[in-house]
């Protein structure tokens, strides 16, 4: 059982490895991965969700489903408190490092990474379940996440319209269209499969989202080829990276066992639990003054450890 885990998880990773060596081998350069995440976030990101929404839940379905973004949400939080009993216990005098370190245990890669181990584990209603649940860890990154990477100006309202981002939008007008068919009492499945236009575009949407996977390991591969082996060196980097892989899933494994123990996607809110670093804090560090060797550092580590410790937890789990 391991080893069929532990393949499914190292099939996502290789993934990554063109993008990684593309970098490395300067064979593109660093700003192209700017433009290939505009890709993802604008066009092939927002199909998928699209697609996998619309097509595998009613609107009623979807409202029972609020613990999904209220579980990432919660889970978040526990990552919170644990960096901040991290940072009150080894007292570490550098405010911006203090900073880097509990953004790293607040927020996980709670979307690209999980959304790929997903689709090889299970279906597409388990991949949109993952995506209703990225919902609660958006609200985490623009509201946590900026008071604690940018304590100037804290929580600001004006961050809350990275809550209307393209992703967000397409979820956003997902739930639109399938309250649309409730109100007027139609069959969402019915009416595509009695219109052909609606089927060809139904179809096109889907194959476009298929390339969302793929295409976002690949830039996260590229983004790991930008990070410099020396700054693995520093042994906090290995700190943070067992709080992130071991501590806090732990204490999020119970918390989600205990508060919903029959929950029908309780395994994506697991999977969602013991995930590495978020690879989106390298570019909050960048744009707001985080500890770029640290946050790195921390990144690269978790996600080469977590090639052991995803399939470990999920052992256990699933």
């Amino acid at each position: 059982m391991f080893t069929t885990l532990f393949f499914n998880v190292f099939t996502v990773f290789l993934m990554m490895i063109p993008g990684y060596i593309l970098i490395k081998k300067n064979v593109i350069p660093e700003s192209t991965l700017k433009n290939l995440s505009n890709i993802i976030i604008k066009v092939f990101y927002p199909a998928l969700i699209f697609s996998s929404i619309t097509k595998s839940y009613s609107i009623q379905e979807i409202l029972n489903l609020w613990q999904l973004p209220f579980a990432v949400f919660l889970f978040c939080l526990i990552g919170y408190i644990i960096g901040l009993a991290y940072n009150g216990f080894f007292k570490h005098k550098d405010p911006v490092r203090r900073r880097s370190i509990l953004l790293q245990l607040t927020i996980n890669n709670y979307s690209f990474l999980p959304l790929a181990i997903i689709a090889k584990l299970y279906d597409e209603q388990h991949m949109a379940a993952l995506i209703l649940s990225t919902l609660g860890a958006e609200l985490t990154v623009w509201t946590i996440g900026m008071a604690i990477i940018n304590p100037q100006k804290g929580f600001n309202i004006k961050n809350l319209k990275n809550l209307l981002s393209p992703p967000l939008l397409s979820i956003y007008f997902s739930l639109g269209i399938l309250s649309l068919f409730h109100l007027f009492k139609t069959n969402t499945a019915a009416i595509v499969e009695n219109n052909a236009l609606l089927q060809y575009t139904q179809s096109t949407i889907a194959q476009i989202g298929q390339a969302a996977i793929p295409v976002s390991l690949l830039m996260v591969g590229g983004r790991m080829g930008t990070i410099k082996f020396k700054d693995l060196a520093p042994i906090e980097i290995w700190g943070v990276t067992l709080f992130r892989l071991i501590i806090i899933p732990m204490v999020g494994v119970l918390f989600i066992k205990g508060v919903f123990p029959s929950h029908p996607y309780q395994n994506v809110m697991l999977i969602v639990a013991v995930m590495p670093s978020a690879v989106s804090s390298l570019v909050l560090g960048e744009l707001y003054g985080g500890d770029q060797h640290l946050i790195s550092g921390t990144i690269l580590t978790s996600h080469i450890v977590s090639l052991i410790t995803i399939p470990l937890w999920l052992l256990f789990l699933l």
